[in-house]
Formats: structure tokens, sequence, C-alpha cells
């Protein structure tokens, strides 16, 4: 039973530790949920090899402990050992994210179950689960969320929290720091990419449009900034080969897996995200944060963050041409792209940064923990 003073125990399920936005949710609320009212733990239940180390580092760093013993046990051990945590530990609320599977295998070990929470960063995720477990459904954009609330028991019960930004980490002087380390003038336009490099990303898209703009501008250089996705590492070893392919070798920058990704997109001028299949991309809000123009695909919760025109530029799918022509556009015009990023800056503020988001998850965590006393004392 949770104590008058207790801080509420918070335990997040994930299915595997990366790099990704869900992983940086759970930092910047271990960050910015106050100490003595919350506290973290972390589960997570797969580990495959060149996995990066990252968020596990970061967490426990910040205080988080990460139970990890999943890794060394098969799968079928994976429900009795959640199941076994969550007596010892006793948390007040579990939140399971990535549609981890075991989870509800878990509960049916359970005699006591505390109110769980399925995190959606995906459509797809919103149907892993069966749902007379689930609590609350929260999707991190409307297209999640809703797909939420069609499988759950009560519609209601699903709420679409976004992923947060700590503007903090976004800091004066990062724009010349990261750019002194690859030697750019202040006459180059450095047009960038963050994320795992994985297929569904499209990242040789990116690549390809990065081949066109360079040959019509010749100040023009690129980034990559991410490493490769474990699950498709043969995808990283190609996208090295088609930009040397393309003609890009000195103008193209992979960065490999970094932990200090604010202060590189401060480095940049532009940015472009050209997925298909997201939910609603972390890191466009933290390119907003930067203050940096976006060009985009519509994709998932993308038209929620941008307007185009207005915050960003939106173009097709998989028509490296178009993002081309939008990447010269934006290169020859430094007022648009001032324009924009500052337009994208403001909605990132009002609507992403931890002082709107961080309430959002209080109200949840507070009606959560209220429905389980009311049960406990009836």
């Amino acid at each position: 039973m949770l104590g008058k003073d207790d801080p509420l125990h918070v335990l997040f399920v994930f299915a595997w530790l990366v790099v990704g936005g869900e992983e940086t949710e759970v930092r910047l609320l271990a960050r910015n949920l106050n100490p003595r009212r919350y506290r973290l733990s972390v589960l997570s239940t797969f580990r495959k090899p060149n996995m990066p180390s990252q968020t596990h580092e970061q967490l426990e760093a910040l205080g988080v402990p990460v139970d990890s013993c999943c890794y060394d046990m098969p799968p079928e051990e994976h429900p009795p050992h959640i199941a076994r945590f969550i007596r010892e530990k006793r948390p007040d609320i579990v939140i399971a994210c990535q549609g981890v599977r075991p989870i509800y295998p878990a509960y049916d070990l359970l005699d006591d179950r505390p109110p769980l929470v399925e995190h959606g960063g995906l459509v797809s995720e919103a149907f892993h689960n069966p749902k007379h477990y689930t609590s609350a459904y929260v999707g991190v954009c409307r297209e999640i969320r809703d797909a939420g609330a069609s499988v759950m028991p009560c519609p209601d019960d699903a709420y679409e929290i976004p992923s947060m930004v700590d503007l903090s980490e976004f800091r004066e002087g990062d724009r010349e720091s990261a750019r002194a380390e690859f030697g750019l003038t202040p006459e180059e336009t450095l047009i960038g990419w963050v994320g795992r490099l994985d297929p569904k990303k499209h990242v040789q898209d990116f690549v390809e449009a990065c081949a066109l703009a360079a040959r019509e501008r010749p100040q023009a250089r690129f980034m990559v900034i991410g490493g490769p996705d474990a699950f498709h590492p043969e995808y990283a070893e190609g996208l090295r080969r088609q930009a040397a392919e393309c003609g890009l070798e000195g103008r193209l920058i992979f960065t490999g897996d970094r932990k200090d990704v604010a202060r590189l997109l401060a480095g940049l001028d532009i940015f472009v995200w050209l997925s298909r299949g997201e939910g609603m991309p972390h890191v466009i809000a933290e390119a907003g944060a930067a203050g940096l123009p976006v060009i985009a695909t519509r994709d998932g919760g993308t038209p929620q963050q941008i307007t185009d025109g207005v915050s960003g530029l939106f173009v097709p799918h998989e028509n490296p041409p178009e993002v081309a022509k939008a990447m010269i556009l934006l290169a020859d015009d430094p007022g648009l792209r001032a324009q924009l990023g500052g337009a994208l800056r403001d909605h990132v503020v009002r609507n992403y940064s931890a002082e709107a988001v961080i309430p959002q998850w209080e109200a949840l965590f507070t009606k959560l923990a209220a429905r389980r006393q009311a049960e406990r004392a009836a």
C-alpha cells in the first residue's frame, strides 16, 4: 500500500532498450519528475548483440535502476521473471512499452495487479496484446491514440501524450562547437538527418537527395547522425557504399551513435526526415527545439508537428528529386529557414516541451493511483 509520503513507483517494461523516442521519454521523465513524488525503474526483456548501451548508461546515471535479467533467460522465462519482479518491487503503476508481449502472460501470474498502461509509439503496437488488464492506453500522437481507443474496453481510457523535449539540452554555443568539430566554415550549409539506420526511415532517399543537391550547391555539406540498427546492420553498410558511389565522400559525414544529439542538431542549418510507417518522430520535435527548418514526409504524427509552409516543408514519399529541390530552396533562403525554424520552435515550446508534457503524465499517474487506492479500499 502506498504510504502518504511515499513516492509513486512507476515501472517501465521495455521489449528492448535502444536509442528511440520511448527510451528518451523515460529518461526525460526521470530528469523532470519531482523525485519526492515519483521514482522510476525499468525492466528490459531482450538484447541483441551490437545494440547501443547508451540508454542503459543514461538511465543509471539518473538513478533509475535497470533490470536486464531477462537478457540471459529463454523467452518462456520472461513472464515469470516479470511477475516476480512486480511482486517483490511492488510498483504502483506499470507502463509497457513497444507492445512488449510478455507483459500479459506475466499479469496472468499475478493476484495483485497494479494498473497497467500500454505506451504506443506505433499504430501496430496497439494490437499486440489483449486489453482486459490495460487500465490506460497512451499514444504519442492522435493516430496511435485512436488505434488504442479502438481496442480498449472503454475508449475514454486511451490518451494522447506526445513525446517531450527538454529545452535545457539545447544550449548557446553548441552551434559553433559542433561545426568546429567537423571543420565547417560559416559559409557552408549543413543539412542533416538523425536516427537509427533502419530501412523504414528511408535514409537512402536522403543520401540520393544529398547527391542531387550537392551538384547544384557546392557549399552544401551533409550529415547522418546515428548508428546501425542492430536488426539491420547491412543497411548501414549499404548507405556508406551508396554515398561513395554518389560521389559524396568528403561531403557526407556519418557520425555513428552519439550522446550529444542536441549539440549536433544545433550545428545543422536544415533537418530532413523521410520515414514511412513511423509514429510521431521525436527527433522532429528536437529539431524544432534547435530552431531548425524541417523537410519531412507526411507520416504518422508529422502533420501534428509541422504545418506545411509555416513550420516546415512536406515532400512526397520516396522522391529524392523533390527532397533535393526543398534542400536547395532552403539553402538559398536564410530568411525562410529562420521563419520556418522559429515557427516550429514556438510549436515545440507550447506542445512538446517538458513543461507542457510532464503535467499530462502527472495527471494520468494521479488518476490511476486514485483508482488503485479505491479498488483496494472496496
